[in-house]
């Protein structure tokens, strides 16, 4: 298939040209969603989003060329991991899953999450009510003795508020989209959380959805931002698509440049020992690629 028919298929992405660079090899993006109507949303899901398919995700990937992903629970299924199982099996082995589970999760069910490709669990406390912060730590020792990690996506003043709790997390830490930080944001209270945790050595930063932040279709206003993590945090540095990019559709608004977006976080890495580390080093340890 040529890159005219790869472009032509690809969804979810405002396209200006292809990427202009080449990823590592076994490249990982390590934050996207699969959304799939033949499994129901949740009752109180007021978004109604479209599909965005396993096929889809396949175009998607082949143009930006990266071949490791990690697929998020997205919460218009709540804890019904079931479309994110059904889409792990259909990738296969470059694929790892983050599920979403509350206190009532058995063993047996956790069981057959880590069967599936599960590495770790989700607590969006931006959208959906599927989870609370309470859960959080109760199901983080559980799920650490699995080897897995607990992720969190939450406003950076809402992190803050939750400090005490993530500094007794006893597993690794994933904090979505930079801690949600906003430009020039080092005055902020959870610039400081950031580096606390970083240092204790178990917590990573996902490089994902600068348009949360950004006020820049071009997000060149992140560059002091995200070099500061690529540079200072260069072991614990994630990057994700947050492709379809579900806030976005919701509120109406328009697509990102998502080749351009991740050539800008590609540059910004400054050189490829960073890089490897970014796409390819560090996914592989958090999500046990190897």
């Amino acid at each position: 298939m040529e890159i005219r028919d790869i472009l032509a298929d690809v969804k979810y992405s405002h396209i200006s040209h292809s990427p202009e660079f080449v990823l590592p090899n076994n490249s990982c993006d390590c934050h996207h969603h699969i959304y799939d109507r033949r499994f129901p949303y949740v009752a109180d899901d007021t978004r109604n989003l479209p599909d965005a398919t396993v096929d889809d995700y396949n175009q998607f990937k082949k143009w930006l060329g990266h071949s490791r992903h990690v697929l998020v629970q997205p919460s218009s299924y709540g804890t019904d991991n079931r479309c994110l199982t059904d889409a792990l099996a259909a990738f296969g082995p470059n694929a790892r899953g983050e599920a979403v589970v509350n206190e009532t999760v058995s063993d047996t069910e956790l069981d057959a999450l880590q069967l599936a490709g599960v590495t770790g669990v989700r607590f969006n406390l931006g959208t959906g009510n599927a989870t609370t912060p309470d859960m959080i730590l109760p199901i983080a020792i559980r799920v650490a003795e699995r080897g897995w990690h607990v992720q969190v996506h939450a406003t950076a003043d809402q992190l803050w508020d939750l400090r005490p709790l993530l500094l007794q997390i006893p597993g690794n830490l994933v904090i979505d989209h930079y801690f949600r930080l906003p430009p020039g944001a080092t005055s902020h209270s959870s610039w400081r959380l950031a580096w606390e945790l970083i240092e204790r050595g178990k917590c990573w930063v996902k490089l994902s959805a600068l348009y949360h932040q950004s006020q820049r279709d071009d997000v060149s206003d992140m560059a002091a931002l995200v070099s500061c993590f690529l540079r200072e945090a260069t072991e614990r540095v994630l990057w994700g698509s947050d492709w379809p990019h579900p806030n976005l559709i919701s509120a109406n608004k328009n697509m990102p440049d998502d080749a351009l977006i991740l050539s800008k976080i590609y540059h910004w890495a400054h050189n490829d020992q960073v890089r490897h580390k970014l796409f390819v080093e560090n996914p592989a340890e958090l999500y046990r690629f190897n």
